[in-house]
């Protein structure tokens, strides 16, 4: 059987911290919304993230920005289309 994950304990892995005080690394999967600016992703597909850290959340929850390794800058990705974290599929 898959592993699985709530999609209220999402925020919880993103969050912890090791103990130094930073966040730690994960992977995630994402659904695609819009066309990639590059041209190199259609509107729903699955982008796969290896190594990726959590930089904040918006205040009413719908967006989170996450750092991609290897990238200076966050990226904002809407919460619900985040379909797998660490391996694990997420559930509502």
């Amino acid at each position: 059987m898959e592993k699985r994950i709530k999609q209220s304990d999402v925020w919880d892995v993103m969050q912890t911290k090791d103990e130094r005080g930073r966040y730690k690394m994960f992977s995630f999967s994402y659904v695609r919304l819009n066309e990639s600016r590059e041209g190199n992703g259609r509107p729903g597909s699955i982008e796969h993230y290896e190594a990726a850290v959590f930089s904040s959340i918006y205040a009413k929850g719908s967006t989170v920005n996450i750092r991609i390794k290897g990238e200076r800058f966050p990226r904002k990705f809407v919460r619900c289309m985040i379909i797998r974290i660490n391996g694990k599929k997420i559930y509502a």
